[in-house]
Parts: C-alpha cells; structure tokens; sequence
C-alpha cells in the first residue's frame, strides 16, 4: 500500500497535465490507481497534495482523450481516480467541482446509449455524481467551475482552472 501511494505522488513529471495525450505516464497512474481501487479499503490510501493534483490531472487528460475519441473508457478511468480523491478526508470541493464537470462534459458528448457509472466499484464517485447532475439539471450551469476545450498539435483538449 506505502508503494502505491508514494508512486502515485511521484509518478507525474512536472508539466504532466501538458504532455501529450496518451503518454506511458497515464498508463503507469491508471495502473496504480487500479491497485488502490482493489485494496479492502479505498480510504486507507492517503495521499498528500501532489498526489491528489496528479490524480486531478489525470482526470483532465482522461477527459480529453475521451473527448477526442468518444469512448466511454476514458471517463471511466477518470472517474476511478475521482474515486481515490473522493475516499481522502480533506478534498477541496472546487477541484472535485471541476473535476466532475469535465467528465459530464466528456460523458454527454458520448453517443447514446451512453454506459452507465459502476455504483459497486465507485460508490463516492457515484454519489458526488448524482449530486452533481441533480445541481446541474437544477442550476443549468455552476459559475464557480471555469475550464474551456482548447485544440493543440495533437487535438482538443481541456484546459481547465483548478
């Protein structure tokens, strides 16, 4: 357990959230995240604030690469990372804010019939989720979430401001 955590904060190069989509460090967190995941118990996994921003910008990357390919996959991968920074005991709202905008952003643009989430495997995923929905579907838009899709050499992407 002491290992998936330091590698999850360590794993990310700084300028990580700018490096192209998909990149080996994407496959090396999601495999961590994966070992996190099938742990008996999710919370255990503390991590400090790089670890949690790696874990944020690996659901911006995730998001973009679903919005480039449109597969349910990627917002899946960001939602179990979404997962891990639900399960820590001081998560900033705001980010996990954001966070969810981008999937259902990524997520609405999949065509329908569109998957649904997993409550089993990501239960506070699911839970913050429906929240987010039922605030949207309520508000139309949260003013405090700010990101834009920007293009770069190799394709659209989130830009977000965590």
């Amino acid at each position: 357990m002491d290992h998936v955590i330091k590698v999850i904060e360590s794993i990310a190069p700084d300028g990580y959230g700018r490096m192209s989509i998909p990149s080996q460090t994407d496959s090396d967190l999601y495999e961590q995240i994966q070992t996190a995941l099938q742990s008996e118990s999710v919370k255990d996994f503390l991590l400090n604030q790089r670890g949690i921003d790696n874990l944020f910008k690996f659901v911006e990357r995730m998001a973009s690469q679903c919005l480039r390919e449109s597969e349910f996959l990627h917002c899946a991968h960001a939602a179990q990372a979404m997962e891990i920074v639900l399960s820590q005991p001081d998560y900033d709202e705001q980010m996990v804010l954001v966070g969810l905008a981008l999937i259902h952003d990524a997520y609405g643009r999949l065509q329908k019939p569109r998957p649904e989430f997993d409550s089993k495997q990501l239960p506070r995923f699911c839970e913050a989720w429906t929240r987010f929905c039922a605030r949207l579907a309520h508000e139309k838009t949260i003013s405090s979430i700010k990101y834009r899709i920007g293009t770069e050499h190799d394709g659209p992407r989130y830009i977000c401001y965590w």
